[in-house]
């Protein structure tokens, strides 16, 4: 079925390029229009799809497509010229950057928390500026093609931090591309009387943090009347699509569901989603106030309001488009769908969880399978499970453990000195 489908969609191509309507009837397919071949050869397409990953917990290999059966001339045929080459892009999050406390008792206690934090690779004392200078000049030295920065780069909402990030993108990261959403941090200052826990969030974001969305690569999703460009988005780079949600009050909501659903049900080639939170998918054993999507999640399970000066999550719980969009992600995960993978932050070790595994001393790295692990092509191996998680004397780049299908990345916090190096690439036969 693969190679059927990928023989009429390279013929698909072959009569765009030469100019010719594809969807006229045509003699060979007994008057059929080409059209109805185009969405039968695409259907059969997407559902073919093989992922495979070789990651580590700074580091993630994506191969889109590899090992399939595709005719070699079919597979050149498809690949546009931004689908070539291998897409770098490199994963920073939980900076918690904080110049200076701004408005006490509103900024003090994370400026406090955040002022110096422990490198992880160098047992060092940091400040978290320093850290995320240092991750930004990385960037620039490894050649990255798009920087994703996912949620909790500030401590609390700063125009003055604003503005010095993007000088540091600018001047430090030599102006490579970048993409943004926002955490929980960012757009919350504690102890002020709001009539919701995330009243203040969009308020923020379209004031504050609006200067990184219009200089981010998704400023061209911005309409000024929508959440686009503020709450979700996308780019394409080099034939991936990375798009963005923003989870950081622990909800999707339906406009972002509607988006979420026209960019993942059409199959388009690979695809990445950025959120702060991870997803409360099988096998994520972490509290509600870690994940976006728990059923429990709600004023009953709130046990953080009173120490984030803020009120309690509602009575109601979930959105019901929070829980419709976790079943969108796990059933447009690869190998059904065109998702690889989530790059997600939020968990790390000043606010961790201990997870089941006794091997483990945080649930920070934690990588868990997006995809149904029933299907073929959807395996997470028993190695991959632990030496993607913290061990007890820092981290070790060096381990390696692999996979198949849609994968939750949960990439360490920047404020410790943590990033992860993804690199896309076609699969080659």
């Amino acid at each position: 079925r693969s190679i059927l489908a990928q023989a009429i969609l390279a013929q698909y191509i072959s009569l765009k390029r030469a100019g010719r309507d594809y969807r006229r009837p045509c003699l060979a397919c007994d008057s059929k229009p080409m059209s109805l071949f185009f969405f039968v050869a695409t259907f059969c397409a997407a559902a073919a799809t093989k992922v495979q990953h070789s990651y580590g917990n700074l580091h993630a290999h994506i191969v889109w497509g590899g090992k399939t059966r595709v005719k070699h001339a079919a597979k050149e045929a498809l690949k546009s010229e931004d689908e070539s080459g291998v897409l770098k892009v490199m994963h920073i999050t939980d900076a918690h950057v904080s110049l200076k406390d701004e408005d006490p008792p509103h900024t003090h206690r994370m400026y406090s928390a955040m002022h110096n934090v422990q490198d992880r690779l160098t047992g060092v004392q940091k400040s978290p500026s320093e850290q995320l200078v240092g991750l930004l000049k990385k960037a620039k030295q490894e050649g990255v093609d798009l920087i994703a920065l996912g949620g909790d780069i500030f401590n609390f909402p700063s125009k003055a931090d604003v503005s010095w990030l993007l000088q540091q993108l600018r001047e430090e990261a030599g102006g490579i591309p970048f993409i943004f959403t926002a955490g929980n941090h960012d757009w919350h200052n504690e102890f002020v009387d709001e009539p919701r826990y995330d009243s203040s969030r969009k308020r923020e974001l379209n004031s504050t943090f609006r200067p990184i969305f219009e200089h981010s690569a998704t400023a061209g999703n911005m309409d000024g009347k929508s959440g686009a460009g503020l709450l979700y988005g996308h780019v394409r780079q080099k034939g991936v699509d990375v798009l963005f949600f923003d989870n950081s009050n622990y909800q999707i909501d339906d406009e972002q569901l509607a988006f979420a659903r026209k960019h993942l049900e059409e199959p388009q080639g690979p695809a990445l989603i950025l959120l702060h939170m991870p997803l409360a998918l099988h096998g994520v054993s972490l509290p509600p106030k870690e994940v976006c999507g728990r059923p429990d999640w709600g004023a009953a399970t709130d046990d953080v309001s009173e120490i984030e000066g803020r009120p309690k999550w509602p009575q109601e719980g979930n959105l019901p488009s929070t829980a419709a969009f976790l079943e969108l992600v796990k059933s447009s995960s690869a190998p059904s769908g065109r998702l690889m993978g989530l790059l997600t932050g939020h968990v790390h070790r000043d606010y961790s969880s201990q997870i089941r595994d006794p091997s483990s001393t945080s649930a920070a790295q934690l990588t868990s399978l997006v995809c149904d692990s029933k299907l073929r092509d959807c395996e997470l191996s028993h190695r991959g499970a632990q030496a993607a998680t913290l061990i007890s004397d820092g981290i070790t780049p060096q381990s390696h453990s692999q996979a198949t299908g849609g994968l939750q990345y949960l990439t360490l916090d920047a404020a410790e000195g943590g990033y992860r190096m993804i690199t896309v690439r076609r699969g080659v036969n």
